[in-house]
């Protein structure tokens, strides 16, 4: 028989609610490496606004350089230079897309980190994250590296948060669709953005042309 020593000495067992807020609840090593992922994502805010605004100016040079050929009748001039500005503002709306995205993802863990909502905030999170990267990596050659280092890190959080319970608790059903809703709504306000900033392509007598699309460098 255990003595009376014994039992007093023995843990308690945690009941189920109290290991599930032990679960949810965020470790204490977590508002650091949240910090450092804001960080780093304001980082490639910052990378990708520089490219969003240079992307602006090269749109208004060549705008500028397809009236003056328009005004001097130069329709084949103006035809390729309409072709090279349609290829800037399609590779800026992609580079206006992937911000709005990240600082959506920016603003989720900043509330993240306020609120301690662990669950809710980091799985659509990630997916936001693995969404962008696949975008991103034709124009900003290790943005992709850097977002996936951002996502392993989150993952592990998800993971530290979740270890102790084996479920998710219903929230994975929704996640892709609320990350998919995020995506649009950031592809809308950079549309409607693009849509205030950019004047219309002039096209008056350049569609009997069939110019190859020119090749130019937006960096």
């Amino acid at each position: 028989m255990a003595s009376f020593q014994d039992k007093w000495a023995a843990p308690q067992k945690q009941s189920f609610m109290d290991k599930l807020g032990d679960t949810l609840k965020p470790k204490g090593s977590l508002k650091p490496r949240v910090e450092m992922a804001v960080k780093r994502l304001q980082a490639q805010i910052g990378k990708l606004d520089g490219m969003c605004q240079k992307l602006q100016e090269r749109d208004q040079k060549i705008f500028q350089k397809i009236v003056a050929a328009q005004q001097a009748h130069d329709t084949y001039s103006s035809k390729v230079l309409s072709n090279e500005l349609v290829e800037v503002r399609k590779v800026n709306k992609i580079m206006s897309n992937a911000k709005m995205g990240l600082e959506r993802i920016e603003l989720r863990l900043t509330t993240f980190h306020d609120l301690g909502d662990t669950v809710t905030t980091l799985m659509p999170t990630i997916g936001l994250m693995n969404g962008l990267k696949s975008s991103l990596v034709k124009f900003m050659p290790g943005a992709d590296q850097e977002i996936g280092r951002m996502t392993e890190m989150l993952g592990g959080l998800m993971t530290e948060t979740f270890s102790s319970s084996g479920s998710s608790f219903g929230v994975e059903e929704s996640t892709n669709a609320e990350s998919d809703s995020i995506l649009a709504e950031a592809a809308a306000v950079a549309e409607s953005q693009s849509g205030e900033q950019f004047p219309s392509v002039p096209s008056t007598g350049l569609e009997q042309f069939n110019v190859p699309t020119s090749e130019s460098k937006f960096m």
